[in-house]
């Protein structure tokens, strides 16, 4: 099940699960790349992962394929390259990111998932696994869409905010008395909790998709 339907932004919890998952570090392709035995020349770098996790990135296709290329890496476990111990220690016996019908994904897979034209595969994509970091990541996405309508509207933070008002009276899942709520999140002086984030919002945000029917 996606939670948001921003592919970066379901690309970015994506990632930050399956690295979670391995116990993993977010510069482990940094180290890996970077380690003697291996020098891979595109990354993945610690500085792209950290942009893919937050959501706010704009690869090059050597992205893709040099994760890919670590992807491959953990499934087929060629780590006897490696001359940093720990680095070999995190990789071993570590889970690649992979289909349902568990095919290690490939930088056709990464670039799909990337742009939204596959879903993350199941393990990664349940509400069981809607955690803080999850949240944070979809409402700082959606203070950046604000922030994009107000631009290109010409308008003021105000004046986009009877905008989005307007459009959220009329979503179902939307009672008046979360609109303060919702307003504080926008102007970014509000940080909610997991559990006092709408359960039915963690699914399919009216946040979202009202910032996205304004400025698709």
């Amino acid at each position: 099940m996606q939670l948001i339907d921003d592919p970066k932004v379901v690309f970015a919890l994506t990632l930050k699960r399956w690295f979670k998952a391995n116990g993993w570090p977010q510069a482990i392709t940094d180290n890996w790349a970077k380690d003697p035995g291996v020098q891979a020349p595109t990354g993945p770098w610690a500085s792209q992962v950290c942009g893919a996790m937050k959501g706010d990135f704009h690869p090059r296709v050597e992205f893709f394929l040099a994760f890919a290329k670590f992807n491959d890496a953990v499934a087929q476990q060629q780590l006897k390259a490696i001359q940093v111990r720990k680095v070999r220690d995190r990789l071993t016996n570590a889970l690649p990111l992979t289909t349902d019908n568990g095919q290690p994904y490939g930088a056709t897979e990464f670039f799909q998932l990337f742009t939204g034209l596959i879903e993350p595969p199941m393990q990664f994509a349940h509400d069981s696994q809607f955690e803080q970091s999850d949240l944070d990541d979809i409402l700082k996405a959606c203070q950046d869409k604000f922030r994009a309508l107000a631009l290109a509207q010409m308008c003021s933070r105000a004046e986009a905010w009877q905008m989005v008002r307007e459009r959220l009276e009329q979503h179902p899942e939307v009672s008046a008395d979360q609109l303060p709520m919702i307003q504080e999140i926008l102007a970014g002086l509000a940080s909610p909790t997991v559990d006092e984030y709408p359960a039915s919002w963690k699914q399919s945000d009216p946040i979202k998709e009202v910032l996205s029917e304004l400025l698709p």
